[in-house]
């Protein structure tokens, strides 16, 4: 028999062990009364079990979309390929709609990484930090400068796509669904944390450009030019009203 292995040896062929198929730990494996690899797969199954759910809560509108089979197929492809880098299962399945963009069963299925990518921002958005909202008499009195910068809430996200992204989550939370209208353009949805649940709305393309650019960090100046390019009749003051409504602006300082 080998050497025995030192701690850290030890820890990274568990981790090989449970995650693929190696099976150089099996010596160094007491079955007591099962086989050594029978002892692994038991932790195998538990953890591929719970990355699989950890998908699943993450991901239900392409789950709906492509059905049980396809989806558990492709979470155990992700599990092997795309390692968990914490202990919070929440924090899991960043990659997957990349995963998705590559898998070629989904190349028919071109709108699956932008819904993949709506579901995680609802994830992130979910899970941001809170934020202390500014007092309304101090938000009133945001000068009519445009050369500010607006602090947007942390949980505010916001996803492009070239396909109607808002109309087939729409449509996936359906309890009796018809048939997927996928002729619509693409569509942009953002995504905040109201309390303690989310929200979402699509926006148009003035709207898109203001949050996106507030977002980059710009000024208020550069988001305008931005959104009236875009939509030249685009109303700046009703746009910045409803992000204040809606408490998604937690800051601002002058530029």
């Amino acid at each position: 028999m080998r050497a025995a292995p030192s701690l850290p040896e030890l820890q990274r062929a568990f981790c090989a062990a449970v995650l693929a198929t190696d099976t150089s730990l099996t010596e160094w494996v007491s079955g007591n009364g099962l086989d050594p690899k029978a002892r692994l797969q038991i932790y195998r199954n538990i953890v591929f079990n719970n990355l699989a759910a950890a998908l699943r809560t993450a991901y239900p509108a392409v789950l709906k979309l492509v059905g049980e089979e396809f989806f558990e197929g492709a979470a155990a492809r992700y599990i092997r390929d795309y390692h968990s880098t914490s202990g919070n299962l929440q924090d899991y399945g960043e990659r997957f709609p990349e995963f998705l963009a590559r898998m070629p069963e989904a190349a028919s299925l071109a709108y699956l990484p932008d819904v993949a990518r709506l579901e995680w921002a609802r994830q992130e958005s979910y899970l941001a930090a809170d934020a202390e909202l500014p007092d309304s008499a101090v938000l009133a009195g945001i000068p009519e400068n445009q050369q500010l910068e607006l602090s947007l809430h942390p949980s505010v996200q916001l996803v492009t796509s070239t396909h109607p992204i808002w109309d087939i989550w729409m449509f996936c939370q359906q309890t009796t669904p018809e048939h997927l209208d996928l002729s619509g353009e693409g569509q942009t949805v953002l995504i905040w944390r109201d309390a303690q649940q989310l929200a979402m709305q699509p926006l148009e393309s003035g709207q898109r450009e203001l949050v996106a650019t507030l977002l980059a960090g710009e000024t208020l100046a550069a988001a305008h030019a931005y959104a009236v390019a875009a939509n030249s009749g685009f109303d700046v003051a009703a746009c910045l009203q409803w992000l204040l409504q809606n408490n998604l602006v937690t800051d601002y300082s002058l530029h």
